[in-house]
């Protein structure tokens, strides 16, 4: 059972082939968590997959974390952040606390999840942890809250119930003869409704692929709830069909548990067949979707912050280039302080203070300051995760305009405790204690500035 780090090393596998052939499946279908983006060439050609390298029997990851399974094979993938910490191969259950951690703050991707949940659990395979997490979600619902909520009908009866449907009456009654057949649309109030069936369907689904006694076992008790309803199968846009009222918030969290499930299920002859799915993540959008959702779970009551803000074009005339910044800030108190923060997921190296750019690459200090002078913003904090335990201090760049030497930008580079092995259980404390002193570093810049003029 191969485990991969982004960007690591090379790693023997079996039957290449059909792994390849399945995550080109994987990639055409979109059976894994990503942003909508445009595709380049390359992306559109049928034999490409960005999720893994192969040469040969040999397979090396790409920017996906997650789990690959094919049938009893199970690749494992975890973020470079861990890649060169020397026997971390042996503390998975460290390194799944930490996506978890991560997906707490992620609005992206719903992942109906706790900490607190994971905590209880003894599992150190990724795909036997998520079913273990869905399956007492699950069971936790459906034991302590059953639904039963109104089901649409549509049935040809001899007794008119409901509203009866003129045109179906039309072509599947009248034009046969079966005048006595009237169909009609009507809502029972049943335990056997769809959101159930939803369910049933992927709780057999998950049933196909664990191994784990206590998932089973969890599992057949879900399924021994529901056995007054009907067993049917169910895609991800019926998933997307459905709704509740706050009353049963509980079953929208197990809507997107199911979400997850159907989302990973490749076409099969027996709908039942859960033995080839995956959950990729790319972890450029977790880096940057976690620091969006921390930033708004902790700073929002001082700073109005936005995600993916690009309401703005580079060229006015023709009107093209359209900005995006990863997230956008701005005090409520002093709505003309603003920052840009861009997320940076690269790993700097560990000599990088001894380089007069820091580690900041080039092009990502023009795009960022292209993007200040448009937005009128004099200050960018480019945001990068740590390369060790102990976090290094900012690194400030000062760009002048050309034009009358007035204007002026201010970039700081900064790390974030993203990741901890000796101090995981404080890495939310540390995180607002660094982001707290680095907009505050901003604001006294700010200040400064006004008792300059």
């Amino acid at each position: 059972m191969p485990l991969l780090f982004e960007y690591g090393k090379w790693n023997s596998i079996n039957n290449k082939d059909v792994l390849k052939q399945m995550l080109q499946n994987i990639w055409e279908q979109r059976l894994f968590v990503d942003t909508e983006t445009e595709l380049g060439e390359e992306e559109k050609e049928s034999r490409y997959q960005p999720f893994l390298k192969f040469d040969g029997n040999q397979i090396k990851a790409n920017n996906y974390v997650g789990f690959i399974q094919n049938g009893d094979e199970v690749i494992e993938i975890y973020p470079k952040v861990f890649r060169n910490i020397p026997g971390i191969e042996q503390n998975k259950e460290l390194m799944l606390r930490h996506i978890f951690y991560w997906f707490n703050y992620c609005r992206k991707w719903k992942f109906p999840f706790n900490q607190a949940s994971l905590d209880t659990i003894d599992i150190k395979e990724f795909p036997e942890l998520i079913i273990n997490l869905i399956a007492n979600q699950f069971f936790e619902t459906v034991s302590k809250q059953p639904l039963t909520m109104y089901q649409e009908m549509e049935e040809a009866l001899q007794t008119p119930r409901g509203s009866i449907n003129f045109k179906r009456y039309i072509n599947n009654s009248l034009s046969y003869g079966n005048f006595q057949n009237v169909e009609c649309d009507y809502e029972p109030f049943l335990f056997d409704n769809k959101a159930n069936r939803i369910i049933k369907f992927c709780a057999r689904l998950l049933m196909s692929q664990t191994k784990f006694t206590e998932n089973l076992r969890l599992l057949q008790e879900v399924i021994f709830i529901l056995d007054e309803v009907e067993d049917l199968p169910y895609t991800v846009h019926d998933v997307e069909k459905t709704s509740f009222n706050s009353f049963f918030d509980d079953y929208s969290k197990v809507m997107d548990s199911c979400k997850i499930i159907l989302n990973q299920q490749l076409y099969s002859s027996n709908l039942y067949d859960l033995s080839q799915w995956c959950m990729l993540f790319p972890m450029e959008y977790i880096f940057e979707d976690f620091l969006a959702g921390f930033l708004e779970t902790h700073f929002s009551n001082k700073w109005k912050v936005e995600y993916q803000k690009s309401e703005l074009y580079l060229s006015n005339d023709p009107h093209a280039f359209r900005m995006q910044h990863d997230i956008f800030l701005t005090h409520k108190d002093n709505p003309e302080r603003k920052i840009i923060v861009d997320t940076k997921y690269k790993l700097r190296e560990k000599n990088f203070k001894t380089d007069i750019k820091k580690g900041v690459a080039q092009n990502d200090l023009y795009q960022m300051v292209s993007y200040a002078f448009k937005r009128g913003c004099t200050d960018v904090i480019l945001v990068y995760p740590n390369i060790s335990e102990e976090i290094n201090s900012p690194d400030y760049f000062e760009i002048i305009s050309g034009f009358d030497g007035k204007e002026k930008i201010n970039v700081t580079a900064i790390e974030i405790p993203f990741w901890s092995l000796n101090n995981f259980d404080n890495l939310k404390t540390e995180m607002e204690k660094v982001m707290t002193e680095n907009l505050n570093e901003i604001k006294q810049n700010n200040q400064r500035k006004v008792d300059n003029i």
